[in-house]
Parts: structure tokens; C-alpha cells; sequence
């Protein structure tokens, strides 16, 4: 696995709709996500029976998921059920949408979950892009969206714990890789001063669940990358080199 250079991370995180090119000009960002500059508000609804769901660019990888790119709008989903892993070892959901009966199948790096109580601002100006990711939830990590899959496959909370629980693939050890276009990285003063931004990123080790308490249950990680250890890494921004 080829890893992302320190330049290749920061030129293509997903803030920026444009980037340079190699020959010095300016082109399109094929990393850009309008999620990361779009403002989300609390949602007057609870999310008991549905949740807000929004949709990286990789579901489109996958034939039939195209109408659920919406730049960057949040979608209600129902029905949610949990599908085991996908090929490349990340877990899957399924789901509903609106009062539709297709049944959409995403794995858990390719969506973001927006609880009601949750307001993201992602003005530039005020948000830095390391912490882009910090204000969404993923599907496992949120009470609402855990307890519907659960109900949904017929388990108790501790039968799906342990089913989810074993099928994790950043368990503590596991070796990742900054995905580029997600992961934005943050070198010490120290660092910065000798990096040579050509080199490629270190890849990274999951130490654990990040020790950041959070009252809405998003699911964070404490990972180790070189010698910098980042304490709230999202799963949409690590990539799986190995699992133990």
C-alpha cells in the first residue's frame, strides 16, 4: 500500500474545492466534500424511528447508491440493520430512505451521522480543518442509530454489542493509514521545521478509544502516527493496513 505524502494530505483535504496541479495551476479538488463547508442545525424532529444521514463521495463506488449523494444535505433514514463486514473488513448498514423500499447498503467509511440535538457549523473561518470530523457521529458510535440496528436484526443490546464489538476493525493495534482526503495532519512546531512535505505520512497504529468523553456517544480513536499520537480520529479518516 502506496501511503499519501505529508503534501498530498493537506493539498486534498476536503475543505478545499481546488488544489494545484503539478504543473502549478489550479484544478479541481477530486476530494472535496460538501459536507465539510455545509452548515447542519438541530432538527426540531427526534431521530428515535429515523436518523440523518450523510454520504461520503466513496458510495458511489458502489452501483445503485447514486441518489444518495445530495451535495452534502443530510438524508432521513429508517429502517436501519446492520450487514456484517464488507470485503474490505469494514462493517456495513443497510437502510430505508423516505417511504421507499430499496434497501441502500453503505460501509461505515462512507457516512456520517448528524444527530437531532447536533448543530455543525463548518464556517471557515471559525473551524479548523483538523477538526472537521469532530462534530459527526458515525452509525456504531450514536445511541439512537445502535439501538435501532439492534431492534431491526432481532438482538438484545448485548447480543449486538458483541457482534459489532468483535466485527470492529480499528481495535486497539490495528494499523491504519491516513485517508487522504479526510485526514488532515497536524505535525508538532518541532516537526514541521524538518518535515519534508514530499515524504510520505508515517502510518498509524489504533492505540484505543479516544479518552475525550462525549455525552452524544460519537465514536472517536486514539491513534498514533510517527511520534504523534492524535486523540480524537474519526473513522471515516483512517484506512485499514492490517488488522490483528
Amino acid at each position: 500500500m502506496s501511503l499519501p505524502t505529508w503534501s498530498d494530505l493537506i493539498s486534498s483535504f476536503c475543505t478545499e474545492d481546488t488544489m494545484d496541479s503539478d504543473q502549478g495551476k489550479k484544478i479541481a479538488n477530486p476530494f472535496h466534500e460538501e459536507v465539510a463547508t455545509r452548515r447542519y442545525n438541530y432538527s426540531p424532529a427526534t431521530d428515535i424511528s429515523a436518523v440523518r444521514l450523510v454520504f461520503l463521495k466513496g458510495v458511489l463506488e458502489q452501483k445503485g447508491n447514486n441518489t444518495l449523494r445530495r451535495s452534502g444535505r443530510f438524508i432521513w433514514c429508517k429502517n436501519l440493520r446492520y450487514e456484517g463486514r464488507s470485503p474490505k473488513g469494514l462493517r456495513q448498514l443497510s437502510f430505508t430512505v423516505d417511504k421507499g423500499q430499496k434497501r441502500f447498503t453503505v460501509s461505515e467509511d462512507n457516512v456520517l451521522c448528524v444527530p437531532s440535538k447536533i448543530y455543525v457549523n463548518n464556517n471557515r473561518y471559525f473551524r479548523q480543518r483538523e477538526k472537521t470530523f469532530s462534530s459527526f457521529s458515525s452509525v456504531f458510535g450514536y445511541k439512537n442509530s445502535y439501538k435501532k440496528m439492534a431492534i431491526n436484526g432481532g438482538y438484545t443490546l448485548e447480543e449486538f454489542h458483541e457482534i459489532v464489538d468483535k466485527d470492529n476493525p480499528f481495535k486497539p493495534g490495528a494499523l491504519v493509514a491516513p485517508r487522504l482526503g479526510y485526514f488532515y495532519p497536524q505535525p508538532s512546531p518541532e516537526q514541521a521545521a524538518v518535515i519534508d512535505k514530499n515524504q510520505q505520512h508515517p502510518c498509524g497504529i489504533v492505540l484505543g478509544p479516544s479518552f475525550l468523553d462525549d455525552y452524544i456517544g460519537r465514536e472517536f480513536y486514539r491513534v498514533r502516527f510517527g511520534s504523534t499520537t492524535y486523540e480524537r480520529v474519526h473513522p471515516v479518516q483512517m484506512e485499514i493496513i492490517n488488522e490483528v
